[in-house]
């Protein structure tokens, strides 16, 4: 079960991350600094076409607040740690400079991962790709899709709540 997800992850990913960077991606072991945002040295990447829920953001899970960014969180963290991770650059950075990709590892696409999860909806300002992992979620009933479940789209919580609606 996807609530499950949340172990402990060794202090690897709290470490200064070794990274190596070309003009098209990145790779190595880096830091889950937010439930979709990876951090290589100083370099940020954001995952392409996806978005979790906000630091700052609750949901609930049968009444009760549930906090959705923390299992999220924690599931990203998972994901990250099992090896080396390569980012595919996508789009064109942030007015920020961070960089938004396609990561992988283990020959898993880490986005689509979080997605089928149901930790993180498309995004489709970027790409409607990852619909697909979404509707498995949903058949699932896993992550946000679970039943008694309550939430905002990320998305939205930001627009409303962070000046400027950057992640």
């Amino acid at each position: 079960m996807v609530l499950l997800a949340g172990a402990t992850v060794g202090g690897a990913l709290t470490g200064p991350a070794h990274a190596q960077s070309t003009e098209t991606g990145i790779s190595g072991m880096p830091e889950v600094i937010d439930a979709d945002v990876l951090k290589f040295g100083t370099q940020r990447v954001i995952l392409w076409a996806i978005d979790a829920p906000e630091v700052p953001q609750t949901c609930q899970l049968d009444g009760r607040l549930w906090g959705c960014h923390d299992v999220a969180f924690r599931h990203l963290q998972l994901l990250a740690g099992r090896g080396e991770v390569t980012c595919t650059y996508k789009g064109e950075p942030d007015p920020f400079g961070r960089r938004y990709g396609i990561c992988e590892s283990g020959g898993q696409d880490l986005n689509a991962e979080m997605v089928k999860a149901g930790l993180a909806l498309p995004f489709h300002e970027q790409s409607e790709e990852y619909d697909a992992a979404m509707a498995d979620a949903i058949a699932a009933g896993v992550g946000l899709w679970q039943v008694g479940v309550n939430f905002e789209e990320p998305w939205v919580f930001r627009r409303r709540e962070t000046p400027g609606g950057y992640r």
